[in-house]
């Protein structure tokens, strides 16, 4: 019995098996292994689209496979959490967005904290949270549904996860409508039920909108002011007013970010970021994030967290906005 101790603490010392260990990999000779991509929702999401694009190029890159991971739940906190349970060595990567920063800024006792719990490597995009409604819909254009929002306060259901929802509260709340909302794990479900009408709004980014609109839905607003992807407006069929166009002054879009653990060290997040400038400049991967309308960007590590940190405290400051929304 004392010596089955003594191994396993000599193995707990060693990193072996605590979770979270740091690791002595040299930066140069980093990676050495398969890279676990971790996808914080389920399939079909914006999230996942990105991530199975960019892991078609990634060997190319990286000279290891990425075996890309959906770890979906709690709005993408349960993700978070499998990332903080593996080894501290760059070889678990997460790419999220704010909708797990919302769902824990909503939480009275958070089991993480977004400021601390991550070490960003990238920003790799962002997205715009279009928002869209149903063809027989009893108003057909933004003007007209809130005008029907403010006849019917609170009938109005609208879905997404939680960094769409948020998008779309946002833009409501400066026209003086009052909405119900419901929080999804991720765009994917969100989708699921708008389509089978369980729903009366769906929110989502331009890549998973493209593939609904104009035959299924009809999309009649966006959170964003940055550009249109070119010919968005022109595959969903009609023009897609912006917030500045409607005299409004606040405006969002979601970051994508690329996070590894916290105590991951500095030269390993550095060669990620690096990769990842590479990946999405990699012919292959870019033509197919351009076939998606997908707009990339690559941020530094740096400026990044930067980046990060300030996201994180706008979006705490704006979950108020969703009140006691409804969860999936």
């Amino acid at each position: 019995m004392k010596l089955f101790s003594k191994i396993i603490g000599a193995l707990v010392l060693a990193g072996f098996i605590l979770p979270g260990a740091s690791s002595n990999l040299p930066a140069a000779e980093y990676p050495n292994k398969a890279i676990t991509w971790v996808v914080p929702f389920g399939a079909g999401g914006g999230t996942d689209r990105w991530s199975r694009v960019m892991s078609a190029g990634a060997y190319d890159i990286w000279g290891v496979d990425w075996r890309v991971r959906n770890v979906p739940g709690a709005s993408g906190v349960k993700g978070w959490k499998f990332l903080l349970d593996r080894r501290a060595d760059g070889h678990t990567i997460i790419l999220a967005s704010p909708t797990p920063i919302l769902a824990l800024a909503r939480e009275s006792k958070p089991i993480l904290n977004p400021a601390k719990d991550i070490k960003i490597c990238a920003l790799i995009g962002f997205f715009r949270p279009n928002i869209a409604i149903q063809k027989n819909a009893p108003y057909n254009d933004l003007d007209s549904l809130v005008a029907y929002a403010k006849k019917n306060p609170g009938k109005v259901v609208v879905g997404g996860s939680g960094s769409n929802t948020l998008g779309a509260a946002i833009v409501f709340k400066q026209l003086g409508v009052k909405m119900t909302y419901v929080v999804y794990p991720g765009t994917g479900k969100a989708m699921a039920d708008f389509l089978g009408g369980h729903i009366d709004i769906g929110v989502g980014p331009d890549e998973i909108l493209l593939g609904l609109a104009p035959e299924k839905v009809k999309v009649i607003a966006t959170s964003s002011n940055k550009p249109h992807p070119k010919g968005y407006e022109k595959a969903i069929g009609n023009k897609v007013p912006q917030p500045k166009d409607k005299g409004l002054k606040r405006a969002f879009e979601g970051l994508r970010w690329v996070g590894v653990h916290p105590d991951t060290p500095d030269a390993v997040c550095q060669k990620i970021s690096d990769n990842m400038k590479k990946l999405l400049k990699y012919k292959p991967v870019a033509k197919l994030l351009k076939k998606i309308k997908a707009q990339p960007i690559h941020t530094p590590m740096k400026q990044a967290q930067k980046e990060y940190d300030a996201m994180v405290e706008s979006t705490i400051e704006a979950a108020s906005l969703l009140g006691k929304a409804k969860g999936k």
